[in-house]
């Protein structure tokens, strides 16, 4: 069966697991291989962009919903986006002159800035998303692109309830070996290589 949602992939874990007694914890099992999945993945399916606007005179902001990672952070002026210097919170100072902001940091669940803000300012924050789904928010970037990652995290994470320590083991290993692929084809996309030295290596293998 295709695995393309959220009700999806709850069917597919059953049908793994076929164990009556696990199915009313399947949406836990999800919920703890996302949390496992939010720490250990690092792919571009996870990162996004949000725009943002700063408040006249204040010198936080909420981060967005799912916010996972910080990346990096733009502001946006008529002659473009700028970069602004990322500082650790503890570090950033804290001055009571207004203006515009020129680094930030990551301050408990806030974007801080050194100084209060003169106006609202516009911003682009490059984030890591949380993977995170629900009855309303069906899929996501990684469900779409690897739901054998989604799915054995998730019989993974429900090896505790199985005890059949063998099969535990194998739910681990082919959730280890998901990853491993998803995290290979994401290191290739992002390599400086062209489509003509992809097609003269294939060649020269062709050609062994």
């Amino acid at each position: 069966m295709a695995i393309t949602t959220y009700a999806e992939l709850q069917a597919a874990a059953a049908n793994w697991l076929v164990r009556a007694d696990l199915t009313a914890r399947i949406p836990e099992f999800i919920s703890l291989a996302e949390a496992r999945l939010n720490r250990e993945l690092r792919v571009r399916l996870a990162e996004s962009e949000a725009a943002l606007t700063t408040v006249a005179g204040a010198r936080t902001l909420p981060l967005p919903a799912a916010f996972a990672e910080a990346l990096a952070l733009w502001i946006v002026l008529p002659e473009g986006r700028l970069p602004l210097r990322f500082m650790e919170a503890s570090l950033i100072g804290a001055s009571s002159l207004q203006g515009r902001p020129r680094s930030w940091a990551i301050d408990g669940a806030n974007l801080a800035f050194e100084r209060p803000c003169d106006q609202a300012y516009g911003l682009v924050l490059r984030m890591l998303q949380a993977f995170a789904l629900s009855d309303a928010a069906p899929t996501n970037p990684l469900l779409a692109e690897a739901p054998d990652v989604y799915l054995f995290a998730t019989l993974s994470e429900a090896g505790p309830f199985l005890r059949d320590g063998d099969l535990a083991e194998a739910y681990e290993a082919k959730l280890e070996r998901a990853i491993a692929a998803l995290n290979a084809k994401d290191a290739r996309s992002r390599a400086p290589r062209t489509l003509g030295s992809e097609l003269s290596d294939l060649m020269l293998k062709r050609s062994c």
